[in-house]
């Protein structure tokens, strides 16, 4: 059970994860919403031959962005109506090659403070843990 508690509305909450799903980047690569919950994600990336590198495996800039998006999606939950998130800070560390099945990116948040909020994102594949991240996040207001 999540610690956190849903504040955007169901309404402006589906709107922040249709701007995820309509990204042009994230259609091209298949990106899917699986699960959103207050303070977690977990989204998917099926393999494609697309997004290899000249080695035949995932490109590392794929995955640093998906981890990236997995935390907005955990976060989304934890905006006002009125707020919104961008990437202040991320840090991720490889650990393995994703191989040829999709890649789950779980997004977590660890803390949503007034300004800031803070999470980790991990990226499997067949089983295995192949990337982890620590994202920073700064909530922006959306009021003009």
């Amino acid at each position: 059970m999540s610690e956190f508690q849903a504040v955007i509305d169901g309404e402006a909450l589906e709107k922040r994860l249709e701007s995820v799903r309509t990204v042009p980047f994230h259609q091209f690569l298949g990106l899917r919403i699986e699960e959103v919950s207050p303070g977690s994600a977990r989204l998917t990336l099926p393999a494609s031959d697309a997004m290899r590198n000249n080695e035949g495996i995932l490109h590392g800039g794929i995955t640093y962005a998906l981890l990236d998006v997995a935390c907005y999606c955990a976060a989304a939950p934890l905006f006002g109506n009125d707020e919104n998130a961008v990437s202040h800070d991320i840090h991720v560390s490889v650990l393995r090659s994703a191989g040829d099945q999709d890649v789950e990116l779980r997004g977590r948040v660890l803390k949503r403070g007034r300004n800031i909020i803070f999470g980790e994102s991990e990226a499997w594949s067949g089983g295995k843990l192949i990337a982890r991240a620590a994202v920073t996040k700064s909530i922006v207001s959306l009021k003009r």
